[in-house]
C-alpha cells in the first residue's frame, strides 16, 4: 500500500509527542452513567492506562472465576463523544466489542448467576477517528516515529491515532453489588502501523486491547491466588 506523504508539515509531525502525552489523561466520567454514582480515582491499574477507577471494599476478587457478559449498550448521555459516527456504526462497534470480550474470556463465560459468577456490563461512551494519512506518516517518518516508539514503549497511545472511550461495570452476579466501575479512553498500541489506515481499523484495535487486557487482569487475579484459571 502506497501513502503519499506530500504536503505534510514537518511541524504537524513533530508535535506527535505532545498530542501523544495529552491523549494519555483520564477520561471524563459520563455524567449520567453509573460511573458517575461511584467514587472515581485515577489509576493506571485499567490494562495499563490511564483510567477512572472505583473498587469495592473487602471484595474477595479471587472468587470470581466465571463472567456473564452483557450485550455492550451504547450511551445515550448528552455528553457522549462519538464524532461523526453513525448510529450503525455505534451498533456495529458495540456488537463487536461484545464479541472480543465473549472470544478473549473463552472458557470463563457463563449465563447462569452463582458465588463464583460475576456480571460483566460495558458501554461504549464515545468514539474518535484518526487524522487520515498523518496518523500513518507519523508512524513512517523519522520525527514521528521516534515520538511513537517512545509512546508505545511507555504503554501510551500514539499520535492522530482513534479511540474508544468506554465505561466497564463488573457486579456480584447475585447481589448486584459494584465490585470494579472504570472508565477509559484506550487506542492502540502507539506502533500498530496497521490501526492508522482508518478510523474503524484504530477502534477495533483498540476494543481488542481492552479485551485482552480485562483477560489478562483476571489471570493475573487467578494466579496471584493459586486459583484454577478454567
Amino acid at each position: 500500500m502506497k501513502i503519499k506523504m506530500h504536503g505534510i508539515p514537518a511541524a504537524l509531525l513533530a508535535s506527535a509527542a505532545f498530542l501523544g502525552a495529552c491523549s494519555s489523561e483520564a477520561p471524563t466520567v459520563p455524567q449520567s452513567s453509573a460511573a458517575a454514582s461511584v467514587p472515581m480515582a485515577e489509576s493506571t491499574d485499567v490494562g495499563g492506562r490511564v483510567g477512572m477507577v472505583y473498587r469495592a471494599n473487602n471484595v474477595n476478587a479471587k472468587q470470581y472465576t466465571r463472567f456473564i457478559i452483557e450485550p455492550v449498550q451504547v450511551y445515550r448521555g448528552s455528553d457522549a463523544n462519538f464524532g461523526d459516527a453513525t448510529e450503525q456504526q455505534k451498533q456495529e462497534m458495540a456488537k463487536f466489542m461484545q464479541s472480543e470480550l465473549v472470544r478473549a474470556m473463552a472458557g470463563r463465560v457463563t449465563t447462569a448467576p452463582g458465588a463464583n459468577v460475576a456480571r460483566v456490563k460495558v458501554t461504549l461512551a464515545g468514539l474518535e477517528g484518526n487524522t487520515p494519512v498523518v496518523a500513518t506518516a507519523s508512524r513512517i517518518l523519522p520525527v514521528g516515529l521516534v515520538a511513537n516508539a517512545a509512546q508505545s514503549a511507555r504503554g501510551e497511545p500514539g499520535s492522530f491515532t482513534g479511540s474508544v472511550t468506554y465505561v466497564a461495570e463488573v457486579t456480584d452476579s447475585q447481589s448486584g453489588r459494584p465490585i470494579v466501575v472504570a472508565v477509559q479512553k484506550r487506542s492502540p498500541d502507539a506502533m500498530d502501523i496497521g490501526a492508522t489506515f482508518s478510523s474503524v481499523d484504530a477502534q477495533k484495535a483498540a476494543i481488542t486491547s481492552v479485551a485482552e487486557a480485562f483477560r489478562k487482569k483476571v489471570d493475573e487475579i487467578q494466579s496471584a491466588s493459586g486459583a484454577p484459571r478454567s
